[in-house]
């Protein structure tokens, strides 16, 4: 099933972070949410931080610091795994889809509901109900 806007943007919101790798910190614009790992030297490691950011500003003002320090970076895009992501991100599926089609049931549901409740406390219509009811099954 293809996603709607709404579910692109709650897993860009709550399950995907963004992760960018650069040999040095930029010495100005870090902003104070993003998250600074230093990365273990190997031989074949190229870069020596990550930073992992979460909101789409703190990502736009580090990159634009980045590129004002003519440094050399590269971002990734990683899905984290909370405890909720079955339930906002389902594999395959649409959350947007399955909360309106949840509606749907709930608003038919709570309507039935509804009417059986206003045809048993009305003594009038419930004899014309009793009444077409009989009516049906003498046929």
């Amino acid at each position: 099933m293809q996603l709607t806007q709404f579910d692109r943007w709650i897993r860009e919101k709550f399950i995907y972070r963004t992760h960018i790798y650069t040999m040095r910190l930029p010495e100005v614009g870090v902003p104070s949410q993003v998250l600074i790992e230093e990365l273990e030297e190997s031989p074949s490691r190229r870069y020596r931080y990550r930073l992992i950011v979460n909101a789409k500003r703190d990502l736009e003002s580090l990159v634009s610091s980045l590129r004002a320090g003519n440094q050399m970076f590269a971002t990734r895009i990683v899905e984290t795994n909370p405890w909720y992501k079955p339930i906002i991100a389902p594999k395959g599926k649409s959350f947007f889809f399955r909360i309106f089609w949840w509606l749907i049931i709930m608003t038919i549901a709570l309507t039935a509901l509804l009417l059986g409740y206003v045809i048993l406390t009305n003594e009038g219509l419930k004899g014309e109900v009793m009444d077409s009811i009989q009516l049906l099954k003498d046929g």
